[in-house]
């Protein structure tokens, strides 16, 4: 860019000096051409002059001479005698008939030459005619404009392209300098050496301002982008290694205990019975992992038709009574409240309530509670029970990820509850916050209304969105 901005700024001054010269030149040309249409004119009329004053070809000469100075007229022969001249130096009479005008007069009558031989800064403009068949009259007049050209122009030029220079420099620096160190910028926030708030906006030139935010803007929305790209392909590999390792343990249990039965036969029934409760609990927990995660994979592929209103109530009433039997093992009571109808599928509904619900059962404390509370585009589930810790709540929403492993298994939790209900969330452009304090409980609140939701947003990755990442109007 700044090699282009100064061969531009170098052709433009140069082009300008040439328009200069060739203008001059043309202006020069023209002066010999008039000078010459001129001598042409002087050649006819002394002419006239000669057949009535051959005698006298001296003052003729002369006169020719002093009406217009500096001309220098000559008279001679063919052979080289000269006649008459009004010049003061001799002429050599061989050089003088070698001269291209004065040998082509001779040969055809009339005969004209630019002529640098005297001068290259006065050059003359010469013509000759032949007279009668005898007498060749020969004109030299020095062109002043050439020696004006070379001696006061070409320096004036000179010297008005370094003043274009100067002042080039002087006007355009500050402001190719300014450009080139907003593209520098640019070229900054690409490679991440610098963040969008060091950049001054408003330094910006203000038929360039629009661009450049824009390209700012989509600069800095590409490096999200990005980091974004790079964390989910972190989070796809953590959910690849932590799926495998879901699946593995409950098979790993399985298998180990049926070779124990398949290696020992006469095993009693009392003993036997309890290793087939353990394979039949490692099978039900392996089957809700897979159920959680078919269950994410069909978030993506909801028809339209599978929409309708749907009341929350109801079904939050739904969940509880399926929830009953592990609430009655902690004596926990669980109430709902309120009402809520959203525009959803129903099975999608019934998963969100149960997963928050069961979550709230699952890590209650004995004779604890779990209270629904639904409101207009609002809905909560509260309990009283372990709490999480502050610095675990910005990742409780990603795929397996456990505050405490030994005792969320324990629990029989399979780490996708929670990315299964910030994946409904999104579907369904709805906002989930969870305000939580160790020993006392948790408050996940869904808002299904975007407009009226405070501090929500949709989850289902690790990182949040940068608040300077705001729509730029296409």
């Amino acid at each position: 860019m700044r090699k282009q901005l100064l061969r531009a700024f170098w052709l433009g001054n140069a082009f300008t000096i040439l328009v200069m010269v060739l203008f001059t030149a043309v202006m020069a040309s023209n002066d010999i051409r008039s000078d010459f249409g001129s001598l042409r004119a002087i050649l006819n009329t002394a002419s006239e002059w000669t057949s009535e004053a051959s005698s006298n070809l001296q003052e003729v000469a002369d006169k020719i001479a002093d009406s217009a100075p500096p001309l220098r007229v000559t008279f001679l022969m063919p052979n080289g005698i000269v006649l008459a001249d009004s010049g003061a130096d001799d002429l050599d009479s061989a050089d003088l008939v070698a001269r291209k005008e004065v040998a082509d007069a001779i040969a055809s009558g009339f005969g004209e030459h630019l002529s640098f031989r005297d001068s290259l800064i006065h050059p003359c403009v010469n013509a000759a005619m032949l007279l009668n068949g005898r007498i060749v009259i020969r004109l030299s007049n020095p062109i002043k404009t050439i020696g004006l050209l070379l001696t006061v122009y070409l320096p004036l030029i000179l010297l008005v392209f370094l003043v274009m220079v100067l002042v080039s420099r002087r006007l355009l620096s500050p402001i190719t300098r300014k450009i080139i160190r907003q593209l520098d910028q640019i070229g900054a926030l690409l490679s991440g050496s610098i963040t969008i708030e060091s950049v001054d906006q408003d330094s910006y030139f203000p038929e360039l301002k629009p661009t450049m935010e824009r390209i700012t803007y989509l600069i800095e929305r590409m490096k999200y982008d990005l980091e974004q790209i790079s964390k989910n392909q972190d989070m796809q590999r953590d959910f690849v290694d932590n799926s495998s390792h879901e699946l593995k343990s409950p098979l790993t249990s399985i298998a180990g205990f049926a070779e124990i039965l398949h290696d020992e036969p006469d095993m009693s029934v009392e003993e036997r019975t309890e290793y087939l409760g353990y394979i039949l609990q490692e099978c039900r927990r392996m089957t809700g992992i897979i159920n959680d995660i078919l269950m994410l994979e069909k978030q993506d592929r909801m028809h339209p038709s599978q929409l309708a209103e749907v009341d929350l109530n109801k079904v939050a009433s739904q969940v509880k009574t399926a929830l009953a039997p592990q609430a009655a093992q902690k004596n926990i009571k669980i109430t709902v409240a309120g009402q809520l109808t959203v525009n959803a599928a129903e099975q999608d509904m019934w998963e969100l309530l149960r997963n928050l619900m069961g979550n709230a059962v699952r890590y209650g404390r004995e004779g604890g509670f779990v209270r629904v509370r639904l409101r207009p585009g609002v809905l909560s589930v509260e309990d009283n029970g372990l709490g999480i810790p502050e610095e675990h709540q910005e990742r409780i929403f990603e795929k397996f990820y456990r505050v405490d492993t030994a005792r969320d298994r324990a629990a029989g939790g399979t780490g996708l509850g929670l990315a299964i209900v910030a994946g409904i969330c999104n579907r369904y452009k709805a906002g989930i916050h969870v305000e939580s304090e160790p020993g006392k409980g948790s408050v996940f609140t869904v808002s299904f209304t975007r407009n009226d939701q405070k501090n929500t947003e949709p989850v289902n990755e690790r990182t949040r969105h940068n608040d300077h990442l705001q729509e730029y109007p296409e």
